[in-house]
């Protein structure tokens, strides 16, 4: 099994050296960050992440800008993403702290490593399941014959 690539994108250069520091610390990840959310595109595009952790608040883009842009890109649309902010506390309701808020998953900068890094394993472990028959399938063409 290849190396889980993962792509940061906030603009807190400390936060995200700590961040890839920590997940390359673990070994299992091949990790990218970037403090402008304006290059995320562009990056995720060379880079091709298994998953992006992505921050809410920055200046200029802020994350759902930048979500948006990923799934109107039919190279990008499918790319589990995980929305790591301090606008949101660890929701001590779930046994991972991760909250849903519009179909996203959220996780407090706030949280302790071990569970952000179990809340990228999760959505690395859902995203390596699904299979092309987890998609809609076009109908077989009719054969004349």
């Amino acid at each position: 099994m290849e190396t889980p690539r993962i792509l940061i994108i906030d603009d807190e250069a400390d936060f995200t050296a700590l961040l890839r520091a920590n997940l390359e610390e673990v070994g299992n990840f091949d990790v990218h960050d970037i403090n402008d959310s304006s290059l995320a595109l562009t990056t995720a595009k060379n880079f091709m992440p298994d998953l992006c952790v992505i921050d809410v608040v920055m200046p200029g883009m802020d994350g759902g800008d930048v979500v948006a842009q990923f799934r109107a890109d039919p190279d990008l649309k499918n790319i589990p993403v995980l929305m790591l902010t301090a606008l949101v506390e660890e929701n001590p309701e779930t046994p991972d702290g991760e909250t849903q808020t519009g179909g996203l998953p959220f996780v407090s900068k706030t949280s302790d490593f071990d569970t952000i890094l179990a809340c990228i394993e999760k959505h690395l472990e859902e995203a390596r399941v699904k299979t092309p028959a987890d998609e809609p399938q076009m109908a077989e063409p009719w054969e004349i014959g």
